[in-house]
């Protein structure tokens, strides 16, 4: 143990505890003691005072000490639908539960475990039942990677089927682990005769008049030389078919179909694929999509300087109902009285028809546009263009790295706390240097960070003017998709932020009210969404009753819902509902004007978990093999219990660490100080000084 303070503090405090004892004892004529006495006091009055002045440099203690740390074994159990969908779903859901929590109870008494279900997501283990529609294997071995990172884990215990149908392959993962992973193998590893439709891609809305395409990706197993047919069917009718033969035992094939879109209203499209006369799994023949005709869309025009990745990342967030064109460098610029969005991503520059623009501009002059301000950016002509900011050149033309700094004032429309949190990680955008001067009444969502340090330069800001404008000063925003992605397998923090702001640049520019849904919701998640009202000052308020009807549209049905307020804004859970397709109507009366939004959305049956329901007993093998573990079967569960009390790798570890603990902290110099103040005191007390 030592005590961290420098030769010099330990100095100050021996001479002050001197210092005071010595005007006490030796320099006050008024004492009488004996000389014996007199020594025991000053010595009891200098280690007093020592203490104290060494406790207000406030110096820490550092410990070398052991400890050591139990060995934790994990377990981790697959709660998928697909072991109860295939021939020994009888098995899993009445004698297998028995036999796992017996095997459960035996672990606890030997090690310390640590339990966990996973499916969808990854939570603790509280009950198996099956439940989850997704499967995703990568999560469960990277949040056990992450919450277990230099910890004593003696072993994993994988219990799964090791189909995975979310996520990437697991097996890139294992590299990381230091600890064996034992798999264990469940679900039904009997391969059978299959076909199967893996995947339907097409577009949930389409336009009146158009001819839209639908892709089906269908498989086989074990079908080689057979015949199959591919149906798409319609209130009965047959609107196209393909035949096909198969020409492997693992077969794979995209059929592709040209439909019209001939009448306006939800189409409900089932699509099946047969052939085999004794096929015993058939819950993967048949998907129904629902596609919904419209005769209206939103035309976005996009005036880029040139082809830019940036473009493809903007383009992903716009639903269906929008379309969107590309317009690049001195081409023609359209007529923009056709379009209701424009972006100007890096325009103008020196190849653009400023004088064309400029025109058209105060030709359709409530127009909105979002402006994507880049290198390529002219920012003299960027000024002629609006009056809502001042921009001029910096000192340098070099390239700022900025990153997003979320402003917690901004006010135009909500985002989820995910996007508060997580906007602030994404990358740097490659940000012009620039002096910016927004004299328009505007709005900053982010604020630029230059090297760890807010600018309060906006990086992305809404100007309310003659026209709604959004500037991001910034282009590579397609690096915020991709990190999104790679860090969380979804886009949704990327989509929800430019979803909303073009969303909020489409409306109506008289009315900043709207409702916020998902275009797409699964059938076993609830219906959430979000709405928000703005007075004719746009500012949200929450002091009406928001209500909403939600109707599908094939059956007719009806839902009547009032929206719970919030501090700012308004929500509603719906609950699950049928799959289908579903417009909203809501509707608010507010001084005296009756407001209105509508909207669609649709919730599709998930089904994933049914396309593979033989167990994929190599990818597990392989887990095992490349950690050092082993692949059991259920039936070798006593097995592995015995495995893994004979495995010496499953042992208690020994961690040396260094502590550093402030020494005011510690209780015992307190003590100390009072014993020694106690017994000086005392020996006053007994010569009649106190």
């Amino acid at each position: 143990m030592r005590i961290g303070i420098p030769v010099w503090m330990l100095l100050v405090a021996v001479v002050a505890g001197l210092a005071l004892a010595t005007v006490l004892y030796f320099r006050n004529k008024k004492q009488h003691y004996g000389k014996a006495l007199n020594i025991v006091l000053f010595v009891l009055r200098s280690l007093i005072g020592f203490g104290v002045v060494i406790l207000l440099f406030n110096p820490y203690m550092r410990q070398h000490v052991s400890v050591l740390e139990q060995p934790t074994v994990i377990l981790a159990h697959d709660n998928s639908a697909s072991l109860v969908l295939s021939k020994d779903s009888t098995f899993f859901k009445e004698d297998y539960p028995t036999q796992l929590e017996a095997f459960r109870e035996a672990l606890n008494k030997d090690f310390q475990v640590d339990e966990y279900l996973f499916g969808q997501e990854v939570r603790d283990f509280d009950q198996l039942d099956y439940s989850d529609q997704l499967t995703d294997l990568s999560s469960v071995l990277q949040n056990i990677d992450r919450r277990y990172y230099k910890r004593n884990v003696g072993a994993v215990l994988l219990f799964s089927d090791g189909v995975y149908n979310r996520g990437f392959e697991p097996s890139l993962l294992t590299d990381r682990f230091v600890f064996p992973v034992h798999a264990v193998v469940l679900g039904d590893t009997l391969s059978y005769p299959d076909l199967l439709i893996k995947d339907v891609h097409y577009n949930k809305r389409v336009s009146l008049g158009s001819t839209f395409p639908v892709r089906v990706s269908v498989g086989a197993v074990d079908c080689s030389g057979q015949k199959a047919k591919l149906t798409l069917t319609e209130d009965g009718r047959v609107i196209a078919s393909q035949d096909f033969e198969v020409s492997s035992n693992r077969f794979s094939k995209e059929v592709d179909f040209m439909l019209e879109a001939d009448e306006r209203g939800v189409r409900q499209i089932e699509i099946e694929i047969s052939g085999l006369p004794d096929e015993t799994q058939k819950l993967n023949n048949k998907k129904r999509i629902f596609v919904e005709v419209k005769d209206q869309s939103y035309k976005v025009l996009c005036l880029a300087d040139a082809p830019h990745p940036d473009l493809g990342a903007l383009k992903s967030v716009l639903n269906d109902d929008c379309e969107m064109d590309f317009v690049f460098g001195s081409d023609l610029i359209p007529v923009l009285s056709e379009y209701q969005l424009l972006i100007l991503h890096q325009t103008p520059s020196r190849h653009t028809d400023l004088e064309a623009l400029y025109q058209q501009l105060e030709n359709n002059k409530k127009l909105p546009v979002l402006f994507v301000v880049g290198k390529a950016t002219d920012v003299e002509a960027l000024v002629k263009l609006q009056r809502a900011i001042e921009i001029r050149r910096g000192a340098t033309n070099n390239m700022l790295d900025a990153k997003a700094a979320f402003n917690t004032l901004f006010g135009t429309f909500t985002v989820s706390d995910k996007l508060r949190e997580n906007v602030g990680k994404f990358p740097p955008l490659a940000t012009p240097h620039l002096d910016v001067n927004v004299v328009a009444a505007h709005d900053d969502l982010l604020l630029q960070e230059v090297l760890g340090k807010k600018s309060g330069l906006p990086l992305m800001t809404f100007v309310k003017a003659d026209r709604k404008m959004a500037f991001l000063f910034g282009t590579n925003l397609w690096r915020w998709r991709l990190f999104n992605y790679y860090r969380d397998h979804n886009s949704e923090v990327f989509d929800e932020l430019f979803s909303k702001t073009l969303k909020y640049l489409l409306l109506n520019a008289d009315d900043g009210s709207a409702v916020f849904c998902k275009e797409e919701y699964y059938s076993n998640e609830p219906v959430v969404m979000t709405a928000e009202l703005r007075n004719p000052s746009n500012e949200l308020i929450v002091e009406y009753d928001l209500s909403i009807q939600i109707v599908n549209k094939k059956t007719g049905e009806t839902y009547d819902y009032v929206f719970s307020k919030r501090e700012h804004d308004y929500e509603l859970n719906a609950g699950i509902l049928p799959e289908g397709v579903y417009t909203y109507r809501a509707a608010v009366e507010m001084v005296g004007k009756k407001i209105t939004m509508n909207g669609s959305f649709s919730v599709v049956s998930l089904g994933i978990e049914a396309q593979q329901l033989t167990a994929d007993v190599a990818r597990m093998r392989a887990l095992s093999a490349a950690t050092n573990g082993r692949c059991y079967t259920v039936d070798q569960l006593p097995q592995l219990l015995e495995d893994l009390r004979n495995d010496v790798r499953i042992t208690s570890v020994e961690h040396h660490e260094t502590r550093f603990e402030d020494l005011i902290h510690s209780k015992w110099i307190l003590f100390v100080l009072i014993g020694l103040a106690a017994i000086e005191w005392v020996l006053r007390k007994m010569f009649g000084t106190y």
